[in-house]
């Protein structure tokens, strides 16, 4: 109640342009409940930077069935993956506030607001949420709430307790901070650790704003699948020794496994 109360009382206030980065690669399926999920935030200053990955499905109708202004359409050259995508808008974009939404999750309808009014009030500048999780028969299977309040450079190596499509950060503080494409299918995880080594802490907003999608063919729904990927960021990118990283892999195993209550 105190939440909706607070939405009623700011809904015209201007906390800057929210540059919100979408990559896309064949996600029609999804994509209009994502678009719709953003047309509908009662904040209504953002820009959606749509980055399509060379999609063979029906995305580019899609896309391009919306004449809000405010959507602004980019095309990858060739298949070059969500890193380079994500990078793609990140150098269009051209809000104070960068945020995330990959184009098959969901957000609240107060998400921008309730989350920018959390952020400027507790004068903030890296910020993610808690999150559902939704199966492929639209089906919440899990819902992940971060128990701690700020998180630092050590504790997310550990495990990395941010979600993508929950993450709002202030460029005019860290600049716009690129995803390393050398970490595959974890650029997200990579980018989080460069604005952690800067001094900064990720600070959870305890609200449930987003919804998460997981697909039985997704690397993220099979933990198997994300070890050798983990390994190379503790290794390749991170540079950590061979006995930290082995230590940091049992840590995110374990942590892995408890992640979701």
């Amino acid at each position: 109640m105190i939440l909706q109360e607070k939405v009623k009382e700011t809904v015209s206030t201007d906390y800057g342009l929210v540059s919100i980065i979408m990559p896309n690669y064949n996600g029609a399926k999804y994509l209009k409940d994502t678009i719709d999920s953003v047309i509908a935030q009662t904040y209504s200053n953002w820009e959606l930077l749509f980055v399509d990955d060379c999609s063979k499905d029906e995305s580019m109708e899609i896309i391009r069935s919306y004449k809000d202004s405010r959507i602004r359409l980019l095309q990858n050259e060739t298949n070059s993956g969500a890193a380079v995508s994500r990078n793609h808008a990140l150098k269009e974009a051209r809000g104070k506030w960068i945020a995330f939404l990959d184009s098959d999750d969901l957000w609240k309808k107060d998400k921008l607001l309730l989350h920018l009014q959390f952020l400027i009030e507790n004068q903030i500048s890296f910020s993610f949420t808690s999150y559902s999780v939704l199966n492929s028969d639209n089906d919440v299977v899990a819902e992940f709430t971060p128990k701690k309040d700020t998180y630092d450079y050590n504790t997310i190596l550990k495990h990395c307790y941010i979600g993508c499509s929950t993450v709002i950060y202030d460029s005019e503080k860290f600049g716009k901070v690129y995803m390393p494409t050398d970490a595959i299918k974890r650029e997200d995880f990579a980018c989080w650790l460069k604005i952690l080594k800067m001094g900064e802490t990720a600070t959870c907003f305890h609200e449930n704003l987003t919804t998460y999608r997981v697909h039985n063919n997704s690397v993220s729904s099979n933990k198997f699948k994300i070890i050798k990927y983990q390994w190379n960021v503790y290794r390749n990118i991170e540079r950590l020794s061979l006995l930290k990283s082995f230590f940091l892999m049992f840590h995110w195993a374990v942590k892995g496994f408890f992640k979701y209550k």
